[in-house]
Protein backbone atom coordinates (compact mmCIF):
# COMPACT_ATOMS: atom_id res chain seq x y z
CA UNK A 1 0.00 0.00 0.00
CA UNK A 2 1.37 3.39 -1.23
CA UNK A 3 2.46 5.54 2.24
CA UNK A 4 1.19 8.54 -0.50
CA UNK A 5 -2.50 10.00 0.12
CA UNK A 6 -3.47 11.51 -2.93
CA UNK A 7 -4.21 15.53 -2.31
CA UNK A 8 -7.95 14.47 -3.80
CA UNK A 9 -8.66 12.57 -0.58
CA UNK A 10 -7.86 15.16 1.62
CA UNK A 11 -10.81 17.18 2.84
CA UNK A 12 -11.28 20.76 1.22
CA UNK A 13 -10.82 22.94 3.56
CA UNK A 14 -13.43 25.51 4.17
CA UNK A 15 -13.09 28.85 2.58
CA UNK A 16 -13.77 31.58 5.61
CA UNK A 17 -15.15 34.74 4.63
CA UNK A 18 -14.37 37.82 6.42
CA UNK A 19 -18.35 38.84 6.75
CA UNK A 20 -21.23 36.75 6.21
CA UNK A 21 -23.72 36.60 3.41
CA UNK A 22 -26.14 38.27 5.38
CA UNK A 23 -23.61 41.10 5.45
CA UNK A 24 -22.69 41.26 1.87
CA UNK A 25 -26.86 41.43 1.28
CA UNK A 26 -27.00 44.04 3.55
CA UNK A 27 -23.78 46.23 1.59
CA UNK A 28 -25.93 45.46 -1.57
CA UNK A 29 -29.22 46.55 -0.70
CA UNK A 30 -27.23 49.78 0.70
CA UNK A 31 -25.97 50.01 -3.07
CA UNK A 32 -29.27 49.40 -4.84
CA UNK A 33 -30.27 52.47 -2.81
CA UNK A 34 -27.72 54.31 -3.29
CA UNK A 35 -27.65 54.25 -7.59
CA UNK A 36 -31.47 54.79 -6.55
CA UNK A 37 -30.55 58.41 -4.89
CA UNK A 38 -27.53 59.30 -6.98
CA UNK A 39 -30.31 58.10 -10.26
CA UNK A 40 -32.89 60.65 -8.76
CA UNK A 41 -30.67 63.43 -7.81
CA UNK A 42 -29.27 63.66 -11.07
CA UNK A 43 -33.10 63.16 -12.77
CA UNK A 44 -35.21 64.69 -10.80
CA UNK A 45 -32.68 67.81 -9.74
CA UNK A 46 -35.21 70.57 -11.86
CA UNK A 47 -38.15 68.80 -10.88
CA UNK A 48 -38.16 68.18 -7.48
CA UNK A 49 -34.95 68.56 -5.77
CA UNK A 50 -33.65 72.41 -6.76
CA UNK A 51 -34.85 74.04 -3.63
CA UNK A 52 -33.16 71.48 -1.33
CA UNK A 53 -29.75 71.35 -3.69
CA UNK A 54 -29.72 75.39 -3.32
CA UNK A 55 -30.15 75.23 0.09
CA UNK A 56 -27.44 72.95 0.48
CA UNK A 57 -24.99 75.16 -1.88
CA UNK A 58 -25.41 78.01 0.21
CA UNK A 59 -25.20 76.13 3.55
CA UNK A 60 -21.58 74.30 1.51
CA UNK A 61 -20.18 77.77 0.54
CA UNK A 62 -20.41 79.22 4.00
CA UNK A 63 -19.53 76.04 5.82
CA UNK A 64 -15.59 77.62 6.88
CA UNK A 65 -17.27 80.46 8.22
CA UNK A 66 -20.12 78.75 10.16
CA UNK A 67 -19.80 78.99 14.07
CA UNK A 68 -20.80 75.55 14.87
CA UNK A 69 -20.67 74.16 18.89
CA UNK A 70 -19.39 70.92 18.44
CA UNK A 71 -20.84 69.58 21.47
CA UNK A 72 -24.55 70.36 19.56
CA UNK A 73 -23.18 68.48 16.77
CA UNK A 74 -22.07 65.17 18.90
CA UNK A 75 -25.40 65.44 20.67
CA UNK A 76 -27.31 65.47 17.23
CA UNK A 77 -25.37 62.58 15.99
CA UNK A 78 -25.37 60.48 19.34
CA UNK A 79 -29.31 61.39 19.68
CA UNK A 80 -29.74 59.87 15.64
CA UNK A 81 -27.44 56.48 16.06
CA UNK A 82 -29.38 56.21 19.64
CA UNK A 83 -32.68 56.11 17.71
CA UNK A 84 -31.75 54.39 14.90
CA UNK A 85 -30.51 51.53 17.25
CA UNK A 86 -33.30 51.67 19.39
CA UNK A 87 -36.03 51.08 16.61
CA UNK A 88 -33.52 48.56 14.65
CA UNK A 89 -33.95 46.48 17.98
CA UNK A 90 -37.52 46.70 18.49
CA UNK A 91 -38.28 45.50 14.77
CA UNK A 92 -35.89 42.77 15.75
CA UNK A 93 -38.27 41.16 18.20
CA UNK A 94 -41.45 41.15 16.01
CA UNK A 95 -42.04 39.71 12.96
CA UNK A 96 -41.73 42.29 10.51
CA UNK A 97 -37.83 42.35 10.68
CA UNK A 98 -37.23 41.66 7.50
CA UNK A 99 -39.71 44.55 5.74
CA UNK A 100 -38.19 47.37 8.28
CA UNK A 101 -34.35 45.85 7.56
CA UNK A 102 -34.74 46.03 4.12
CA UNK A 103 -36.11 49.81 3.99
CA UNK A 104 -33.73 50.77 6.45
CA UNK A 105 -31.03 49.58 4.47
CA UNK A 106 -32.02 51.38 0.55
CA UNK A 107 -33.34 54.42 2.35
CA UNK A 108 -29.97 54.83 3.89
CA UNK A 109 -28.32 53.77 0.60
CA UNK A 110 -30.69 56.05 -0.86
CA UNK A 111 -29.96 59.42 1.00
CA UNK A 112 -26.15 58.76 0.62
CA UNK A 113 -26.60 58.77 -3.08
CA UNK A 114 -28.70 61.81 -2.92
CA UNK A 115 -26.16 63.19 -1.16
CA UNK A 116 -23.09 62.08 -3.52
CA UNK A 117 -25.36 63.43 -6.47
CA UNK A 118 -25.82 66.86 -4.95
CA UNK A 119 -21.80 66.72 -4.59
CA UNK A 120 -21.57 66.37 -7.94
CA UNK A 121 -23.66 68.50 -9.29
CA UNK A 122 -22.26 72.14 -7.38
CA UNK A 123 -18.62 70.50 -7.32
CA UNK A 124 -17.82 68.13 -10.66
CA UNK A 125 -15.22 65.49 -9.99
CA UNK A 126 -14.04 67.45 -6.57
CA UNK A 127 -17.37 66.59 -5.65
CA UNK A 128 -16.22 62.90 -4.81
CA UNK A 129 -13.93 64.48 -1.94
CA UNK A 130 -15.99 66.52 -0.96
CA UNK A 131 -18.99 63.48 -0.37
CA UNK A 132 -15.92 61.96 1.61
CA UNK A 133 -15.70 64.84 3.87
CA UNK A 134 -18.66 64.60 4.91
CA UNK A 135 -18.22 60.78 6.11
CA UNK A 136 -14.36 60.75 7.39
CA UNK A 137 -13.53 59.83 9.77
CA UNK A 138 -16.06 58.75 11.86
CA UNK A 139 -18.25 56.40 9.25
CA UNK A 140 -14.97 54.33 9.09
CA UNK A 141 -16.16 53.17 12.49
CA UNK A 142 -19.83 53.82 12.28
CA UNK A 143 -20.57 52.03 9.43
CA UNK A 144 -18.97 48.49 10.61
CA UNK A 145 -20.61 49.11 13.94
CA UNK A 146 -23.91 49.43 12.47
CA UNK A 147 -23.50 46.56 9.62
CA UNK A 148 -22.41 43.85 12.56
CA UNK A 149 -25.27 45.34 14.45
CA UNK A 150 -27.45 44.12 12.16
CA UNK A 151 -26.11 40.99 11.21
CA UNK A 152 -26.58 39.97 14.67
CA UNK A 153 -29.75 41.31 15.35
CA UNK A 154 -31.37 39.42 12.13
CA UNK A 155 -29.44 36.23 14.26
CA UNK A 156 -31.25 37.29 17.06
CA UNK A 157 -34.59 37.50 15.12
CA UNK A 158 -34.02 34.06 14.32
CA UNK A 159 -33.03 32.83 17.26
CA UNK A 160 -36.07 34.38 18.71
CA UNK A 161 -38.94 33.32 16.48
CA UNK A 162 -38.19 29.87 16.32
CA UNK A 163 -40.37 27.18 17.92
CA UNK A 164 -38.74 26.22 20.76
CA UNK A 165 -38.98 29.69 22.21
CA UNK A 166 -42.49 29.21 22.45
CA UNK A 167 -45.44 30.83 20.28
CA UNK A 168 -44.32 33.45 17.99
CA UNK A 169 -47.65 35.16 18.10
CA UNK A 170 -47.31 35.94 22.24
CA UNK A 171 -45.01 38.92 21.81
CA UNK A 172 -41.04 39.11 23.24
CA UNK A 173 -42.08 39.80 26.75
CA UNK A 174 -43.93 36.54 27.04
CA UNK A 175 -41.49 33.33 28.11
CA UNK A 176 -38.90 32.97 29.56
CA UNK A 177 -36.62 31.62 27.08
CA UNK A 178 -37.54 34.72 24.85
CA UNK A 179 -35.78 37.27 27.68
CA UNK A 180 -33.43 34.90 28.70
CA UNK A 181 -32.02 35.48 24.95
CA UNK A 182 -32.25 38.83 24.50
CA UNK A 183 -30.39 39.16 28.15
CA UNK A 184 -27.33 37.04 26.23
CA UNK A 185 -27.10 39.16 23.46
CA UNK A 186 -27.33 42.11 25.78
CA UNK A 187 -23.44 43.05 26.20
CA UNK A 188 -23.43 42.82 22.57
CA UNK A 189 -25.98 45.83 22.87
CA UNK A 190 -23.95 47.51 25.56
CA UNK A 191 -20.82 47.05 23.24
CA UNK A 192 -22.29 48.37 20.13
CA UNK A 193 -23.97 51.78 22.07
CA UNK A 194 -20.01 52.48 23.64
CA UNK A 195 -19.10 52.71 20.00
CA UNK A 196 -22.12 54.33 18.82
CA UNK A 197 -21.01 56.93 21.52
CA UNK A 198 -17.33 56.75 20.01
CA UNK A 199 -18.80 57.63 16.43
CA UNK A 200 -20.22 60.62 17.41
CA UNK A 201 -17.70 62.02 19.75
CA UNK A 202 -15.65 61.40 16.09
CA UNK A 203 -18.72 63.30 14.21
CA UNK A 204 -19.12 65.76 16.43
CA UNK A 205 -15.36 67.10 17.52
CA UNK A 206 -12.99 66.04 14.38
CA UNK A 207 -15.51 65.15 11.30
CA UNK A 208 -16.43 69.01 11.81
CA UNK A 209 -13.29 70.63 12.16
CA UNK A 210 -11.73 68.40 9.32
CA UNK A 211 -14.55 69.53 6.87
CA UNK A 212 -14.33 72.82 7.75
CA UNK A 213 -10.74 73.11 6.73
CA UNK A 214 -11.21 70.99 3.35
CA UNK A 215 -13.73 72.90 2.42
CA UNK A 216 -11.93 75.95 2.86
CA UNK A 217 -8.18 75.14 1.14
CA UNK A 218 -9.89 72.84 -1.18
CA UNK A 219 -13.15 72.87 -2.40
Amino acid sequence: MSAKIKYSSLPKRKRHFPITVFSRLTIGLFFLGFLAGCFSGTLLKNQLYEPVLTLFQSTVNNLPYLEIKYQNVFLYSLKESLKIFLLLVFFAMTNVWKLYYTGFTLYTGFSHGLLFSFCLLLSSTLGVLQYLCFLLPHTLLLAPVFLYLISQLDEFHSCLFTPENGDTSGGFFFGGKKRQLFFTKLPLFLTCLLLLTICALLEGYLNIPLLKYFHAKLI
